[in-house]
């Protein structure tokens, strides 16, 4: 079956005007082969956005800009519509955020999405959020340290003035008058601290000849202790010990008068008793020193042979 020539034209016109179609579609940001939902974000600055930018969501493209309009002719309010392709979910609570993709000023669009369970429909006007150029960014961002800068050059300049009011000249001159004093006593003092430092050379000196001498005192001293180490002192201290505590326990029974040596100590009677037979004794010395006769009798002659005549 042959197909006309008049048909084939009109297929190629179609293709063509299908082609255009498509084409126009796609420079204003649309692709008719994909389907995709349309959002809205209203923006009062959108920093040279452009239709076609694309649209994406943590560094993947999930769509693109469709359209860019006035709200009803108020400049003020300006409508960026996005379109999203179907299989991309969008929390309700998602930003719409316009970035600069570098220094040049180009723009995109990055979906910041929400952690809201509840899907965004199509048409939703979602939040929008424009920070700015880069070079509005890195103002802001050097503005602080600019501040800082400014604070420390004029602290700077407070100090240097303190410094400037108070170093008078006739500070200066105080200054002066100290620094050449504390020379002068460092010239005078420069022969004192060489003889100090010539003894202490000599010291060491004396040091170093009496090291053996040193060394031989520690020996002996070392030998010393080991040997009180290895000795019986422990033994005789104990020894001392158990006598002390002996001692300590006679005492004690002898103020506790017991035994006789206690009872002769703390007993008033026994020691007046004991006193009055030494004076009894005594007396009797003395009186057997003046009468013998009367308590020794002697018979040397005779007394035998008195005895027999009667």
């Amino acid at each position: 079956m042959k197909i006309r020539k008049e048909a084939k034209i009109g297929l190629i016109v179609t293709l063509v005007i299908a082609a255009a179609i498509w084409g126009f579609n796609f420079l204003k940001g649309k692709n008719i082969f994909t389907v995709s939902r349309q959002y809205y974000s209203v923006f009062s600055n959108i920093g040279g956005l452009q239709k076609s930018s694309v649209v994406s969501a943590n560094g993947y493209t999930i769509g693109q800009v469709s359209d860019i309009q006035f709200a009803h002719g108020q400049i003020s309010k300006i409508i960026v519509e996005i379109s999203i392709d179907r299989e991309f979910t969008i929390p309700e609570n998602s930003v719409v955020e316009i970035y600069s993709t570098d220094f040049m000023g180009s723009k995109a669009v990055n979906m910041i999405l929400g952690n809201s369970q509840v899907p965004a429909k199509e048409n939703d006007t979602l939040q929008g959020k424009f920070d700015g150029d880069l070079s509005v960014l890195v103002t802001k961002k050097l503005l602080p340290i600019k501040e800082k800068g400014e604070r420390l050059i004029e602290s700077i300049d407070s100090v240097m003035a303190i410094i400037k009011n108070t170093f008078t000249p006739e500070t200066q001159d105080n200054i002066k008058r100290g620094v050449a004093s504390l020379e002068e006593i460092i010239v005078t003092q420069r022969q004192r601290v060489a003889l100090i430092m010539a003894n202490l050379e000599d010291i060491t000196k004396n040091l170093q000849k009496s090291n053996s001498q040193i060394t031989n005192t520690l020996g002996n001293l070392s030998s010393f202790s080991d040997s009180l180490s290895q000795s019986n002192i422990k033994s005789a201290i104990n020894n001392a010990n158990n006598v002390l505590y002996e001692s300590n326990v006679l005492i004690q029974k002898i103020n506790q008068s017991q035994g006789s040596v206690g009872k002769l100590v703390n007993e008033d009677s026994i020691y007046y008793s004991l006193e009055k037979t030494i004076k009894d004794l005594d007396y009797l010395l003395v009186d057997l020193k003046a009468n013998p006769k009367k308590y020794v009798h002697f018979s040397v002659f005779g007394s035998g042979k008195k005895e027999a005549k009667q």
